[in-house]
């Protein structure tokens, strides 16, 4: 099968490395010095070793954006929110120079409505058709979740395009996977409504821990209970210092804005604006513990992706933390994992930031140690020889991954979010 992607980001990139792995002829806007050279930035752990092999093996190829191939079994967009003329534009171009039966499948959230507007484009031929199905890649683990998504959803009216699709996922996925049929409206409502669920049970246990934190309560005891009621469950329910990502903030941004305008609600502005402040919990914190008196301390931060397992830093808590100290003149060490190339990119090498190749060296001579990203690797150190290395041993667990008194018993002062401070 020959499937042609429109698109330069991990969406794009991860669907065109599994379905060349899968035997398809897949075309792509990227090339292989592209990756060479990192002109295309890749932040996805395994993703540039498939790609490359893919380049190596034949099946994925190349192509110049400005003169993309007409003929291909399927073409698959996966552009950002704000690029809909572009999807419109590349929609009527294929159509114009392609007769008989097309199929595009469409993975960009442009908001709700927008895969009827480009069926339009087509004049709504049950066998020229844009199929909505909404991305499945996640962060730190996009192989996986492409290939074993928790369901795949198909927005179509076009009884031979759900059938094309369903068809294909059974090769890429298995016969088990969890389908669900609906309307491109439906498909598209039903996409922006989970994410805005996501990011309300993490707003709301925040706003929870925040307020234990002000009574005394330990938030992990309340949690706990929340969670234990069937009707609820666990999942989101983990308080920290805010989330990030750029897909699911855009994604929150825009439904945002489609409930202004349709209901006159604030509600997901609020959930967006709690979490915007909840990025600034662990300087708040550190300012208090100081006094505000910051002026020449050095300050740990363990982690600086918007989440484990990826390198990504769009829209991350670390970046406001990182921004408030060094507007106190604070020099501020950071480790990560995978992370460290992208925040010297957005920092420009500035004089204040100092990037550590081990946790350890990031809290040598440290006055504070911020815990942001919950990586693996953080949750058993050296403790001891940690505390001994630090000029003052503050520890801020910004994802409450420590126990407060086995912390207190290595000599940290301890503040998590919403847990007793010792």
């Amino acid at each position: 099968m020959k499937v042609i992607i429109y698109g330069n980001n991990m969406s794009a990139m991860g669907a065109a490395g599994v379905l060349a792995r899968t035997g398809n002829a897949v075309y792509l806007p990227i090339s292989s010095h592209d990756l060479d050279s990192r002109r295309i930035s890749v932040t996805e752990p395994g993703l540039r070793g498939l790609l490359q092999s893919q380049f190596d093996s034949g099946r994925l190829r190349s192509y110049d954006p400005l003169h993309p191939p007409a003929d291909a079994d399927i073409h698959w967009l996966t552009l950002e929110s704000q690029q809909y003329e572009e999807a419109a534009k590349i929609v009527a171009d294929v159509a114009s120079r392609h007769e008989g039966p097309l199929l595009f499948i469409n993975q960009s959230i442009f908001g709700i409505g927008s895969t009827s507007r480009l069926n339009a484009v087509l004049g709504n031929d049950e066998h020229r058709t844009v199929v909505y199905v909404p991305d499945s890649l996640r962060g730190g683990r996009a192989l996986e979740s492409f290939i074993h998504p928790d369901q795949l959803v198909i927005g179509s009216d076009s009884q031979w395009a759900i059938s094309k699709i369903t068809a294909m996922s059974r090769v890429l996925m298995g016969p088990n996977q969890r389908i669900r049929i609906m309307t491109p409206q439906e498909a598209e409502f039903a996409t922006l409504a989970l994410n805005g669920m996501l990011a309300m049970r993490l707003s709301y246990i925040n706003e929870l821990a925040n307020l234990a934190d002000s009574m005394g309560i330990d938030i992990e005891t309340v949690r706990d209970t929340i969670a234990g009621d069937t009707r609820i469950g666990k999942h989101f329910l983990n308080p920290g210092c805010g989330f990030g990502g750029e897909k699911f903030s855009d994604h929150l941004l825009l439904f945002s804005d489609f409930l202004k305008e349709k209901r006159r609600s604030s509600l997901l502005r609020t959930v967006i604006d709690i979490n915007e402040r909840q990025k600034e919990t662990l300087f708040r914190k550190l300012w208090r513990h100081f006094q505000g008196n910051l002026k020449g301390c050095k300050v740990a931060i363990w982690g600086a992706s918007y989440k484990s397992g990826t390198a990504d830093i769009h829209n991350a808590p670390s970046l406001a933390t990182i921004d408030a100290c060094m507007a106190q003149g604070v020099e501020v060490r950071v480790h990560d994992p995978l992370a460290l190339q992208n925040l010297a990119e957005h920092y420009k090498n500035a004089e204040n930031l100092v990037l550590c190749s081990t946790p350890e060296q990031a809290a040598d001579g440290a006055d504070a140690l911020l815990l942001i990203t919950e990586w693996p690797e953080y949750g058993m150190r050296d403790f001891d020889r940690i505390v001994s290395s630090m000029r003052r041993p503050l520890l801020l667990d910004g994802r409450n991954v420590y126990d407060p008194g086995e912390m207190k018993d290595y000599g940290f002062h301890y503040d998590g979010i919403g847990r007793k401070a010792y």
